[in-house]
């Protein structure tokens, strides 16, 4: 997809780790055509904006920031920005809405365009007059894939940590349940050798834990969201996902999973497919690319 305009990303990122979402993006960018300088950050009170000697050094026309957490010295920099550099187009991702909506305003405002993964969250930014789009998780296709000659020994695994009913599930299941805190191609090799994982959202999010897993040929059970969460829109109950209410609900799903292995499969083939079509790091930066080229055109 070509594009001629020069981009800076500035994105934080932990510097013990050699991938993370925001380095996938970047990777993906440049491998579309974008001419891109990155600004990597490990702290969040410790970095600086393009001033204008190296804007006008890289011609950038693009500032496009992942940072998810709070930070009134990014929204003060992002406010002398916008003063300084008015037709640079600031793309702002809003990081883990919703819960970190009520930090996102001064981000969002500013926003030439914004990106909400929580459906609920893109349509409050939007009803305040903000250039807000519905931007789910992705899986990094290049991180996240399928080894189809694996074969697969754990029953039922997740990477969340400690969570609602993960205790509960190692009391049931024993060694047939594991949870692991893994980073970059771990999580991979964990997924795997997964037939099932289980998600909880507390904040009743669409996670990128569903992307990530289906993306490796695991089939996902999480909690049911609201309707107005859009994930059914994604992904349908026993079809490419498994939806559970509660706690009992929960066993009799994952039992009923168990009794049937040709359904596992299934749906973790369809999950797959759905995801590799529509919500790979590709998809996600072919859209950005289009709508910062229909913006460009107006300028």
């Amino acid at each position: 997809m070509k594009n001629n305009s020069s981009w800076c990303f500035l994105y934080h990122h932990d510097k013990n780790e050699k991938w993370s979402l925001p380095v996938g993006f970047a990777n993906e960018l440049e491998s579309q055509g974008i001419s891109l300088k990155r600004k990597e950050f490990h702290n969040p009170l410790e970095f600086k904006l393009p001033n204008n000697e190296y804007i006008k050094k890289n011609k950038i026309t693009v500032l496009l920031i992942f940072y998810s957490g709070y930070s009134d010295y990014l929204d003060k920099e992002l406010i002398n920005f916008k003063k300084q550099f008015p037709k640079i187009l600031i793309i702002n991702e809003l990081g883990d809405e919703p819960q970190t909506r009520p930090l996102n305003y001064i981000r969002a405002a500013l926003s030439d365009i914004s990106l909400s993964p929580d459906y609920e969250s893109f349509l409050y930014w939007k009803n305040k007059g903000f250039n807000c789009y519905w931007f789910t998780h992705w899986a990094d296709s290049k991180i996240f894939y399928q080894n189809n000659y694996q074969d697969r020994k754990i029953l039922i695994g997740t990477s969340s940590g400690k969570r609602k009913y993960t205790s509960m599930l190692k009391i049931l299941f024993r060694n047939n349940f594991q949870n692991k805190r893994l980073r970059d191609e771990e999580n991979t090799l964990f997924y795997n050798n997964v037939k099932i994982v289980f998600q909880y959202a507390r904040w009743f999010e669409i996670t990128r834990r569903i992307f990530e897993a289906s993306a490796c040929g695991c089939c996902v059970i999480t909690n049911k969201l609201p309707k107005e969460k859009r994930l059914e829109n994604i992904f349908n109950h026993n079809e490419s996902i498994i939806f559970y209410e509660n706690r009992l609900s929960l066993i009799l799903e994952i039992l009923k999973l168990i009794l049937n292995p040709k359904k596992i499969q299934r749906i973790a083939n369809t999950a797959s497919y759905i995801v590799n079509q529509n919500h790979t790091v590709k998809k996600r930066v072919e859209f950005l690319i289009n709508e910062v080229n229909k913006l460009q055109k107006k300028i």
